[in-house]
C-alpha cells in the first residue's frame, strides 16, 4: 500500500542525459525545495513536496500561443511518428490533435479559448477551457507541473485540477473532452482533423525526447526512478504504469490502460456522481464522462475508423468524444469526468486513497 517515497536513480549515464536535456530546457537549479519568494504564499497543497523545476522564474520553459496547424500528414510534421502519442479535442469545430513530442518542450498550448497542457514527468495531459492564457511556472508538486494564468499569476498544480495559491486559490479548472492515442490511430479515426506542426519559432529538436529514457527504461536501476520527491510510492503498480483516474469527493477510481485487453465499457459510481469509462488498452484508449446512462460498444474499428457506443435506454450512438451522433439523443453530448491519464506514481502521490479497477 502506500510507502514513504524512497530514493531511486539511474546510471550516471542517464542522469547526465537528463540533465543535459533539462538544462536545455531552462532547468539549471531542479530539485530545489520553494523559495522564500513561494513560501510566503498560502497553499492548499503540501510545500514540503513542491520543488524548482526551472531556472528563470515563470515561462523558463516556453508555451505555445497560437500555434500552427498542418492537416493529417502535412508539412512540418515529419518529426511525428504513428507510435508517437498525440492529445486530441474537439474545439467545437473540428478535431485537433497535440502532439506529445511538442508538449515535451512546451508543456502547454494556448489557443483562442483553451488550453492543453502535458506533463512529461507525470504523462498527464488536461484541455480546459480558460479566458486568458496560462504559462509553466517553473515549480513542480509532486514532480507535476504547475501552471500559472497570466492574469493574475495565481498557481495550478496541473493534477490538482484547480488553482492552489493567488487570486484564484480554489477555483476549479473547466475541465473538456481529450482522447490521448497514438498518431496511427488518429489519423483512422479523425483523419480530416489539423495537427500541431513544429513551425513554432523555437529552436528544439522535437524527434528528441528531453528526458532520455525516463518513460521508457524498465530495468531494475531506472524503472521506478522520479526526478522529484513525491508524498509517498504506491507498490501496487509499476511507478509509470500509464492509468485513467477518475475523482471526486476525495476519491479516485484509477484503470491500468494496458492491462484492458479488449474495448471495454467500465460503469462506476465515486462520491456522489456517476461515470462511464470507455477503455482499450491496445489502442492506447482511455476516456470518461460523468453520466448515469448504460452503455455497451456497438462498434470498435480502428482500421476502418469508427468507434461507436451505444446507450441501452435509448439506444442512441456516440462517438469516442461523448457526441451523441444517431438516435433519439442526437445532438447531445456528455460531460467529461474529473480524469486524466497519468503514470501511477503521480495519481498516488495526489491520491492517497485511490482505488485500483479493471
Amino acid at each position: 500500500m502506500i510507502q514513504k517515497s524512497k530514493n531511486k536513480y539511474f546510471s550516471l549515464r542517464n542522469f547526465l542525459i537528463i540533465s543535459l536535456s533539462l538544462s536545455i530546457l531552462g532547468c539549471n537549479n531542479i530539485g530545489e525545495p520553494l523559495s522564500q519568494e513561494f513560501t510566503d504564499s498560502e497553499w492548499l497543497i503540501d510545500e514540503e513536496f513542491i520543488r524548482q523545476g526551472c531556472f528563470g522564474g515563470l515561462d523558463c520553459i516556453p508555451s505555445l500561443d497560437n500555434p500552427k496547424f498542418s492537416p493529417i500528414n502535412g508539412s512540418d510534421l515529419e518529426f511525428l511518428d504513428d507510435n508517437d502519442l498525440v492529445i486530441g479535442i474537439w474545439d467545437g469545430t473540428q478535431y485537433i490533435a497535440y502532439p506529445h513530442p511538442l508538449l515535451d518542450w512546451h508543456e502547454i498550448a494556448n489557443h483562442n479559448s483553451y488550453a492543453v497542457s502535458y506533463c512529461p514527468l507525470t504523462g498527464s495531459a488536461l484541455h480546459f477551457s480558460t479566458e486568458g492564457d496560462f504559462g509553466v511556472s517553473g515549480l513542480l508538486y509532486n514532480s507535476n507541473l504547475i501552471m500559472y494564468d497570466r492574469s493574475t499569476t495565481s498557481f495550478w498544480p496541473q493534477m490538482f485540477l484547480g488553482s492552489a495559491s493567488g487570486d484564484r486559490q480554489g477555483e476549479a479548472l473547466a475541465l473538456q473532452p481529450l482522447l490521448e492515442t497514438n498518431y496511427g490511430n488518429w489519423k483512422k479515426l479523425f483523419p480530416a482533423s489539423i495537427v500541431a506542426n513544429s513551425n513554432t519559432g523555437y529552436n528544439r529538436n522535437y524527434r528528441l525526447y528531453p528526458y532520455g529514457s525516463y518513460k521508457t527504461c524498465n530495468s531494475n536501476s531506472c524503472a521506478d526512478y522520479l526526478y522529484f520527491p513525491v508524498n509517498g510510492v504506491d507498490d501496487r503498480l509499476p511507478a509509470k504504469t500509464r492509468v485513467l483516474t477518475v475523482i471526486a469527493e476525495n476519491e479516485a477510481d484509477a484503470y491500468p490502460i494496458q492491462s484492458i485487453l479488449v474495448p471495454t465499457v467500465f460503469k462506476g459510481n465515486i462520491g456522489n456522481r456517476q461515470y462511464s469509462a470507455f477503455i482499450s488498452g491496445p489502442d492506447n484508449i482511455a476516456i470518461a464522462f460523468w453520466t448515469d446512462r448504460s452503455f455497451n460498444v456497438h462498434t470498435w474499428d480502428i482500421k476502418t475508423g469508427t468507434i461507436l457506443l451505444q446507450d441501452t435506454e435509448s439506444g442512441s450512438l456516440w462517438n469516442i468524444f461523448g457526441h451523441a451522433v444517431d438516435g433519439p439523443a442526437a445532438g447531445s453530448k456528455l460531460t467529461a469526468a474529473d480524469a486524466y491519464i497519468a503514470f501511477w506514481f503521480s495519481v498516488a502521490a495526489f491520491n492517497s486513497n485511490v482505488e485500483l479497477r479493471q
